[in-house]
């Protein structure tokens, strides 16, 4: 069986970040896609002309160019990606799908669960500021958890689309009956690791693996699990034998 795994990248990010799950899975005979969503890694300013709309199309017009190469295709998703690869395994037949610190809420208020306390004002604070400067990571961070991406500005309408698409997602999660691995780090503060539990229990697959896990770096977050340092190894391991195991 000739089986094609489509990478896809998180928010603001680029193919950059899913780069080190592509050798193991071309090494067990996958054809790997890693693609770049419409505007990213490019500018900010083609960034700001796209919203989640955009990126799910173009992963839906990619799935289905790989779907014509192999006999069968696997969405592997970080983050937003992750979200991508849930939605596309509701629209499509995959083999299995994987979902990897991926949010299907963006923020709750109850329980408490969000990064920053302004992200339930995001629908109203685009119309006024549009665009908000954020810090840049560190250098130690950016040793610790590679990354490439929009990180000194956050483009508010942007940021609404995904958190109104990850409803979205979220109220789907019922259609995917696909194999799953929903893998993340508890210590993840862009994502609450709830995201995952919630994924896990709402799928209608019978085959649905969880690995959660801590980390004891202090340095860098523990979102980018594909980059980390201290885990990226054991990320693509699992990744790898997810995929082998559903055709061997």
């Amino acid at each position: 069986m000739r089986v094609g795994c489509l990478l896809v990248h998180g928010f603001t990010g680029a193919p950059f970040e899913m780069e080190p799950l592509a050798g193991p899975l071309r090494e067990i005979g996958c054809e790997v896609r890693n693609i770049r969503l419409p505007g990213h890694d490019t500018s900010f300013e083609d960034f700001r002309r796209t919203v989640f709309a955009d990126w799910v199309a173009h992963a839906e017009a990619e799935y289905r160019a790989l779907e014509r190469e192999v006999d069968a295709v696997v969405p592997v998703g970080l983050s937003m990606g992750g979200t991508i690869a849930l939605h596309l395994a509701q629209m499509f037949r995959p083999l299995g799908v994987v979902a990897l610190a991926a949010p299907v809420y963006v923020y709750r208020i109850i329980p408490w669960r969000m990064k920053d306390w302004r992200l339930p004002l995001v629908g109203l604070l685009r119309h006024v500021r549009p665009v908000w400067p954020s810090a840049p990571r560190s250098e130690t961070a950016r040793a610790v958890a590679p990354w490439r991406g929009y990180e000194e500005a956050t483009a508010l309408p942007q940021l609404h689309s995904l958190i109104v698409g990850a409803v979205g997602v979220r109220r789907g999660l019922g259609r995917v009956t696909a194999p799953l691995l929903v893998m993340q780090a508890r210590g993840d503060a862009t994502v609450h690791y709830s995201n995952a539990l919630h994924i896990a229990a709402h799928v209608a697959s019978p085959d649905v693996t969880l690995k959660l896990f801590d980390m004891a770096d202090r340095r860098a977050g523990h979102h980018v699990i594909t980059t980390h340092a201290e885990c990226r190894d054991r990320v693509s391991e699992a990744v790898r034998d997810f995929v082998q195991g559903l055709f061997c």
